[in-house]
């Protein structure tokens, strides 16, 4: 049997047993959910950089006019103006009206995976709010971008210097 002896392997075996995988994963998880918040529902931008799409008049003026409901209109708010969301006047899409999926997203934590851990939504019709703008708007919005991936490996990087210091 042939055997060897390396100055300093016990100290690497050791360090890569400390190694904490699972909360590396974990701050790459809260890290990117929250980048993606930001460029999805404050830049309104889509996963490559550019931007999602553009509001229609009509729409702008709900969003920030307090858009008044038609004299027909039935119940306690006839003749009254909708809520006024302060919204900036910009006509790019950013996904927040109401701020409901916003605070959805960044709200829930990321839940733990055989692979990993995932980042989402806990309400399902913002889920499906998020497919039905990604089919709407015919782009990649809720993919990570390569920000957002440098971001991750950047994390890694980190805890592997951990290793080394």
């Amino acid at each position: 049997m042939i055997e060897f002896n390396v100055s300093g392997l016990n100290e690497v075996v050791s360090k890569l047993n400390e190694f904490d995988t699972d909360k590396m994963l974990y701050e790459i998880a809260v890290d990117v959910r929250g980048e993606i918040g930001k460029r999805v529902h404050e830049r309104g931008e889509n996963s490559d950089g550019s931007q999602i799409g553009t509001y229609s008049k009509g729409y702008m003026k709900v969003r920030t006019d307090g858009f008044q409901s038609p004299k027909i209109a039935r119940g306690k708010r006839k003749g009254q103006k909708r809520p006024v969301f302060n919204r900036e006047n910009s006509k790019k899409v950013i996904l927040s009206l109401t701020s409901q999926m916003e605070r959805d997203l960044a709200g829930t934590p990321p839940i733990k995976t055989e692979r990993g851990y995932g980042i989402g939504f806990s309400n399902p019709d913002n889920y499906d709010k998020a497919r039905w703008n990604e089919d709407r708007y015919g782009k990649p919005i809720w993919e990570v971008s390569e920000k957002e991936m440098q971001m991750a490996k950047n994390i890694v990087e980190k805890h592997i210097q951990k290793i080394n210091d």
